[in-house]
């Protein structure tokens, strides 16, 4: 019930309701074992996925082979997969594999009518944090990617505390580690960020700003 509790899928309501909801035939939880595939590139869409627990990835293949990661499904209560009963797509154009053992609730066929005001808030916060994504991906430089990037972030102070993983950070920027770490090495000694840790502190906002 914790898991359910803390989706955006049931926000708001009742445990009683939630129950009633899971108590539907078209839903359902099943397991996968770590290799397995949630749904396949070309099967066709039936229904929307909520982890519960586990961890699921989002990837597509290329004309070559290659294999494109697209995001990672890490935390308990988050949707995959839904916006395919929604756009007339006949077939997924991409792969959900368990990459450790994990645990699905899986909702086919028609969703809950109850549902949809949730389903419609969970559509518009995808929309604009993909937004906030395109906006740094189209910056021509590093350093403008890291300043976007911080901006959408920061603290009424101007820090960004805490959460500043370097990884996660190059992912989302689409550039690499060592590149990252070197431009904000050079921001740092510039004076226009100030630097400990996972913690960041805007400086200078004059300079700072000039980025934007």
């Amino acid at each position: 019930m914790e898991v359910w509790k803390k989706s955006p899928l049931f926000h708001g309501m009742t445990e009683q309701k939630i129950e009633e909801i899971l108590m539907q035939e078209q839903c359902r939880r099943k397991k996968y074992e770590k290799g397995t595939f949630v749904f396949l590139e070309g099967d066709v869409p039936k229904s929307l996925f909520l982890l519960i627990q586990g961890k699921v990835t989002i990837s597509q293949s290329t004309m070559s082979g290659r294999r494109i990661l697209l995001t990672d499904i890490t935390r308990s209560g988050d949707l995959f997969g839904e916006v395919y009963l929604f756009i007339g797509k006949e077939a997924y154009d991409m792969d959900a594999q368990a990459v450790e053992d994990s645990e699905v609730l899986e909702i086919a066929g028609e969703i809950p009518r109850v549902l949809w005001q949730n389903m419609l808030e969970i559509f518009a916060k995808k929309a604009y944090l993909m937004n906030q994504k395109v906006k740094v991906l189209g910056c021509a430089s590093i350093r403008e990617k890291i300043v976007r990037y911080l901006f959408e972030r920061k603290n009424t102070d101007g820090t960004i505390r805490g959460n500043l993983v370097r990884e996660e950070m190059a992912e989302y920027m689409n550039v690499t580690r060592p590149s990252l770490s070197r431009e904000l090495g050079s921001m740092q000694k510039e004076g226009i960020l100030e630097i400990q840790g996972r913690d960041i502190r805007i400086a200078d906002w004059e300079k700072f700003e000039m980025y934007l």
